[in-house]
């Protein structure tokens, strides 16, 4: 095949010969199918570029999220030793308290009741627990 190339304003002028298997990838370059599976390649490449290219920053992502990590860690371990440290000061502070169950309820609760019923009868020595 023969190509004759000539300039618009000059007398200069280019022939080019092509060979039948030139013409043939001349075509197969130019067609639709070509340009379609040329358009996917380089849409996956430009995929796999950005992707390849998140690793490094995932991974400095990752080690700043692990050396926050240490830092709770650490600073829970201070919590939970403050928090004993505060019950122990409390414990040692405070007046112990007795704690309450049904049983120490169910005592106290007669008692009361007898108390407010015992305010009618006339008081005696033997009421207030003095021996005769």
């Amino acid at each position: 095949m023969y190509v004759h190339v000539q300039r618009e304003n000059g007398l200069a002028h280019h022939t080019m010969v092509l060979r039948p298997w030139q013409v043939q990838a001349l075509r197969v370059l130019t067609s639709k199918w070509f340009l379609i599976a040329l358009a996917v390649g380089l849409a996956s490449w430009g995929y796999f570029a950005v992707e390849a290219a998140r690793v490094p920053l995932l991974n400095w992502r990752i080690t700043h999220l692990e050396q926050d990590a240490q830092r709770i860690d650490s600073l829970q371990r201070t919590l939970n030793q403050l928090q004993s440290r505060y019950e122990q000061v409390q414990r040692m502070l405070s007046v112990p308290v007795a704690p309450k169950t049904a049983k120490s309820d169910a005592i106290k609760q007669p008692a009361k009741a007898a108390a407010k019923t015992d305010t009618t009868k006339p008081d005696t020595a033997n009421d207030r627990g003095v021996r005769p």
